[in-house]
């Protein structure tokens, strides 16, 4: 009888945010995603995950599954060194090195600790260096990823997301799974294309399908139609990082060199002829005071994106500078606020006249006094995504608080940080988006998966957050600022 292929699973998670002071423990991986062992398989089995699609193409192949651990956490500040390393030896004393033909990883591609260069080229290397030698080795990458040659070098095939706002997460993981399976059978590896572009995006800039995105991803899914190509990725990156591998990256696989990189380098001349259509667009406060004027002709639902304050970008929820304005004039909506507060205070009457925000500014934190009737408290709350985005995936609110004002403003604090990829998150809570006036959302582009159809009035703010559209507000010291645009500019 012959022996069926095994295939080792897993992978580590993590959009860092190096301007942010809020690091990144074990318990910030433990409380979004931790999924160990049997237990990697039974929560991603039939998601729009990564993992999802690994579990799908193997199960089909008959394949066996070696999973070990997949963590992920909320984008925030640079994971602890101690943290890593335990995530890393609990992957690793899983891996049976005997008894694999091939490894599939999901990673995001921006994840930075500290003390530790290029961590996810790290933890391959330790994988690689226990297996036999030439075993296949494949990973997902997040859209956002700051790819470095490192990584590239050392993986046979990194595969990213096609999608932003991701809604291809389980479609990349089977495309992952099957260049895994074809390598197994063929033994065979593809030739490699790798160029990094010196241009920093911002998030709101890089949702494919608008442009010039879209436009540069029509010519990467053209490509991949010719028959000498495999797979192209474009990955814009996550700017808000200070590591030596910021940029656009172009990575691409093929069974012929000449070919594929005749490809690859139209498309990064492209890349470049776009270089100035990556500007963002966007309000300050002081402009959106003044356009709110006008709130009674504004056709409704307004979206107001707080892209400074996105918590998928690695900002904490929190601002208050749009709630200032909206208590101010009086405005109903909805607006959701990270308030860490709920796990030790509890409100066991109906009406709320408490503090909320905390804003770090020069004198220290900026909080709004709030008043209004209590219309949900909810204990432990989560729910399950239905929607296009990360379908499946289990998302913990923490302790929950819904806050009415004398002028149908909602409030909504949640214990946990809450990233806006889909309308159940102000669903589960009793609010109809299509009914409300104004829908603050603390997200860069992603926030259009939940709201984007329903929006009539959209504005951009840039308030005072640690994912701002301008650039130049941050002081690089990883690369030479003179090279990369818009800081040379």
């Amino acid at each position: 009888m012959i022996k069926s292929k095994s295939i080792f699973i897993g992978g580590i998670w993590h959009e860092t945010n190096t301007f942010s002071t809020k690091k990144t423990y074990i318990k910030d991986f433990k409380s979004y995603q931790w999924h160990e062992g049997q237990n990697m398989i039974k929560k991603n089995l039939k998601t729009n995950t990564e993992i999802g699609g690994f579990l799908d193409i193997f199960n089909q192949k008959g394949f066996r599954i070696q999973p070990s651990l997949f963590a992920a956490a909320v984008p925030s500040g640079i994971v602890t060194k101690k943290t890593f390393l335990k995530i890393v030896k609990i992957i690793l004393s899983n891996l049976d090195k005997d008894d694999i033909d091939g490894v599939a990883l999901a990673l995001h591609g921006a994840l930075v600790v500290e003390g530790i260069d290029l961590p996810e080229h790290f933890l391959i290397k330790k994988i690689k260096n226990k297996l036999k030698k030439n075993i296949p080795i494949v990973a997902t990458f997040d859209l956002h990823a700051n790819l470095s040659l490192e990584l590239f070098q050392i993986c046979d095939m990194l595969i990213g997301y096609d999608t932003f706002p991701h809604i291809d997460m389980g479609e990349r993981g089977k495309e992952a799974a099957m260049f895994l399976c074809k390598m197994i059978e063929t033994e065979i590896k593809p030739k490699k294309y790798f160029k990094k572009i010196p241009l920093l995006t911002v998030p709101q800039m890089q949702s494919t399908n608008e442009f010039p995105m879209k436009e540069i991803m029509e010519t990467v899914f053209k490509s991949e139609q010719k028959k000498d190509i495999e797979l192209i990725s474009v990955s814009p990156g996550f700017p808000y990082s200070d590591i030596k591998d910021l940029g656009i990256t172009v990575t691409g696989y093929g069974l012929n060199s000449k070919t594929l990189n005749q490809e690859c380098d139209n498309l990064v001349d492209q890349i470049f002829k776009h270089k100035n259509n990556f500007s963002p667009q966007f309000l300050t406060i002081k402009e959106l005071d003044k356009k709110l004027l006008n709130f009674k002709k504004l056709k409704k639902p307004i979206v107001i994106a707080d892209p400074s304050d996105n918590v998928g970008g690695g900002a904490l929820g929190n601002n208050i500078e749009i709630l200032e304005i909206l208590v101010k004039k009086k405005l109903s909506g909805t607006i959701v606020i990270w308030s860490p507060f709920l796990k030790r205070k509890k409100y066991k009457d109906k009406f709320f006249d408490d503090y909320v925000g905390s804003n770090q500014i020069k004198n220290g934190r900026k909080l709004i006094k709030i008043k209004g009737e209590i219309i949900l408290n909810k204990q432990n709350f989560s729910y399950v995504r239905d929607g296009l985005y990360m379908t499946g995936q289990y998302v913990n609110m923490g302790n929950v608080l819904v806050v009415e004002t004398k002028f149908n403003l909602k409030i909504v604090l949640t214990e946990n940080r809450v990233m806006p990829f889909d309308d159940k998150h102000i669903k589960v809570l009793g609010i109809d988006p299509k009914k409300e006036n104004i829908i603050v959302t603390k997200s860069g582009s992603a926030w259009k998966v939940a709201f984007g159809e329903i929006a009539k009035t959209i504005y951009n703010v840039d308030t005072n957050g640690i994912c701002s559209s301008n650039l130049k507000k941050y002081k690089y010291f990883k690369i030479n600022v003179k090279k990369f645009w818009p800081l040379n500019d």
